[in-house]
């Protein structure tokens, strides 16, 4: 009979978030990985069959965890109400998984890892990213918006803004304050009001 795992998957990918998010991608490895569980290095590799699929699963972790959360805010049936609520999920998801949020906004996947993606989750990455770009283009249809100016207002309140908003916390390691609550949330209804006027979309 097997023995049973001493410490959970999600055990190990939260002791490697620390550790990324703490000291930066080079200092993630399976060894060091299982020194800050204090278990052995074969029972990460019993799990993980490499320090790439360790660290794709980390990162697809991450990101379901955030997507769920902001397509849900994206698919409110009014358009300008999606979008606050979009833009302010960033912030609020950001404060309660502040780990996860420095892994999203302050690296990129090819940050972490030392070789291409794992082959077994190449397509799980690829449909993520495609989920991201099909809840952006619903709520750019959503305005009505057509041109490429417009396309480009919406991608910038929903996406740029909030971004750009929690960044400079979340490189000190630190939640965003709530004062850019009330910040993100004018700054966005000033760059629709133009699609809000013209309904169509067109400048």
């Amino acid at each position: 009979m097997p023995r049973p795992a001493v410490f959970t998957q999600d055990q190990i990918l939260d002791a490697s978030l620390e550790l990324v998010v703490d000291s930066g991608p080079a200092t993630l490895s399976m060894t060091a990985v299982a020194q800050a569980l204090n278990a052995s290095s074969g029972s990460l590799y019993h799990r993980f069959a490499s320090r790439d699929l360790l660290v794709a699963t980390l990162w697809l972790r991450a990101v379901r965890r955030f997507q769920d959360g902001y397509q849900a805010k994206l698919d409110h049936p009014d358009p300008l109400a999606a979008a606050l609520g979009a833009a302010a999920h960033v912030l609020a998801w950001s404060r309660t998984n502040l780990s996860d949020a420095r892994l999203l906004l302050l690296f990129r996947s090819t940050d972490l890892l030392h070789h291409s993606w794992p082959e077994e989750l190449r397509q799980d990455n690829i449909d993520l990213q495609r989920r991201m770009q099909a809840g952006i283009s619903a709520i750019q249809a959503a305005f009505g918006a057509r041109d490429p100016a417009s396309l480009q207002r919406i991608r910038f309140a929903v996406v740029d803004v909030p971004y750009a908003a929690v960044r400079p916390s979340l490189v000190d390691g630190k939640p965003p304050p709530d004062s850019m609550d009330a910040l993100v949330d004018e700054t966005v209804r000033h760059v629709l009001s133009p699609l809000l006027q013209n309904p169509k979309g067109t400048q």
